[in-house]
């Protein structure tokens, strides 16, 4: 069943660009990110990090990536370059398949573009420990079954935010990356 589910996204999402092209304006700070799933593994599970103790993000459940370099060509340049540096995957043992739509954090002022893709089941990573905590592979189909859907809210600069979030674990992943995730659940079923 998972293997059914790996094949629909992969065919959903292959060559996928984005209907939602407002990634420059100068409101936000414009970062690209990568989705990655492990083939060849029957958990299919995702790569997430837990960011590094620092910045107003630090220690939030993410996915490996970060902002935009003038060096970068495409958005998926800055993904695949940000994957690289993060967790110290080689370029050649992940493939991007396509786009997710980008998502805008909860009052940071980034817009993220989403990429999503393979990567190989024996990978070697090498942690940049200035930015990651951690990085955990979570089985990408328990984690969109609804009993680990969650929802939560906070006050940022005295408004309240509701974010949708998912638990897996011992594991809170909620704003964007939840969005994201949120997103390849849809394509799923739709």
């Amino acid at each position: 069943m998972s293997l059914e589910k790996y094949k629909i996204l992969e065919n959903k999402i292959k060559n996928r660009t984005s209907d939602n092209k407002i990634l420059e304006t100068e409101d936000f700070k414009v970062a690209a990110v990568s989705i990655l799933i492990e083939k060849n593994n029957p958990d299919f599970p995702i790569y997430m990090i837990k960011r590094a103790d620092e910045g107003r993000h630090a220690l939030e459940w993410a996915f490996p990536g970060g902002k935009t370099e003038k060096t970068d060509k495409y958005l998926s340049d800055t993904a695949s370059r940000e994957t690289n540096e993060e967790i110290g995957v080689e370029l050649n043992d992940f493939t991007l398949w396509g786009e997710l739509d980008p998502v805008t954090t909860l009052g940071t002022g980034w817009i993220i573009q989403p990429y999503v893709g393979e990567i190989n089941k024996n990978s070697i990573m090498k942690i940049n420990k200035n930015e990651v905590e951690e990085v955990a592979k979570i089985p990408l189909f328990k984690l969109i079954e609804n009993n680990n859907n969650r929802y939560v809210s906070f006050t940022r600069d005295g408004k309240r935010i509701d974010s949708e979030a998912y638990a897996y674990e011992d594991k809170l992943i909620w704003g964007a990356s939840a969005r994201m995730i949120a997103q390849l659940s849809n394509i799923l079923t739709n």
